[in-house]
This record gives structure tokens, sequence and C-alpha cells, in this order.
């Protein structure tokens, strides 16, 4: 008694796909890393605007003079680094402000070069200091996870 047993298997189409995946998995690094920058920069942004540091602090408060002034131009007093919103402005999404400055690396900055020496002032010439720019663990870990979330979801679709 002979059996015979003949076996089939996809093997071919699965080599394909994972030959396909790893033709585009750098291409799916270097955008989860943009879209990290840009969601950095975001995160910078709206926590500015909240007034609070990279650390979560509060900003410092604005001295008596400046407050006065504020006032007498009607502009808002809360501290949040916002005169005439060019700083800020400065810092939007795009090929200028975040970019791509290595091998799994992007650099995140101003588009302006007047708007750099105002950041500069604010994050450390100026006294007290008001760091609004750069980001601490719990940002690393949140940014990390989105882009943990993409490459996963990029994988799926491509298998």
């Amino acid at each position: 008694m002979v059996l015979s047993v003949k076996i089939k298997n996809n093997s071919k189409a699965i080599e394909k796909r994972f030959k396909r995946l790893e033709k585009k998995f750098p291409k799916l690094i270097d955008k989860g890393i943009l879209q990290g920058g840009f969601q950095l920069l975001d995160i910078i942004r709206t926590k500015t605007q909240k007034g609070i540091d990279f650390r979560d602090r509060k900003f410092a408060p604005y001295s008596d003079s400046y407050l006065e002034k504020l006032q007498r131009e009607g502009k808002r007093t809360n501290v949040d680094l916002f005169d005439t919103g060019r700083m800020l402005g400065a810092l939007t999404p795009s090929p200028r402000s975040v970019k791509k400055s290595g091998k799994n690396k992007i650099t995140v900055g101003f588009s302006n070069s007047q708007m750099i020496q105002r950041a500069l002032f604010n994050q450390v010439l100026n006294e007290p200091k008001r760091e609004f720019f750069g980001f601490n663990d719990r940002t690393e870990k949140i940014i990390s996870k989105q882009f943990n979330r993409f490459i996963k979801q990029e994988i799926e679709k491509t298998l």
C-alpha cells in the first residue's frame, strides 16, 4: 500500500508580497518619521498656545510693564508667546519646517530666520526663559506610539 500526498500552497504569492513589502519599507519608515515631525510641530504649537512649556509647566508670567503694554494695545495677556502671530506662524507643517536630516532622522525648525531669532530669545536669552521648543519623554512616547500604529497599518495594507 502506497500513499501519495500532494500539498498545494501559496508560498509564491506570499514571497511576492514580502518582496513588495521589502521594497516599500524604507519609504514607509521615512513617511512615518516625517509624520512624527509634523505631530511634534503640532504638539509644540498646541502647548505654547496653552501657555505651557515642553515639560508641561506653565510659562513664567509676563512682567507688569509688558502686561500694561499688551492691555493698552488690546492684546491678550495670557502667556502664550503670541504677539503678532508671526513666530508661531513660522512653525508650519511644511517641507521648510520639517526636513529629513539623516537616516531615520528629521529636523523640526522655523522657516523664517527672523523668527528663529525670536524663538532663541524666548527659549534661551530672555529672563525668565520660556522653553517651548522641545519635547519630553511623554511626547516622545505619544509620537512613537503613533509611528508604530502607522507602520502596522501600512504593513497590513501591503500583506
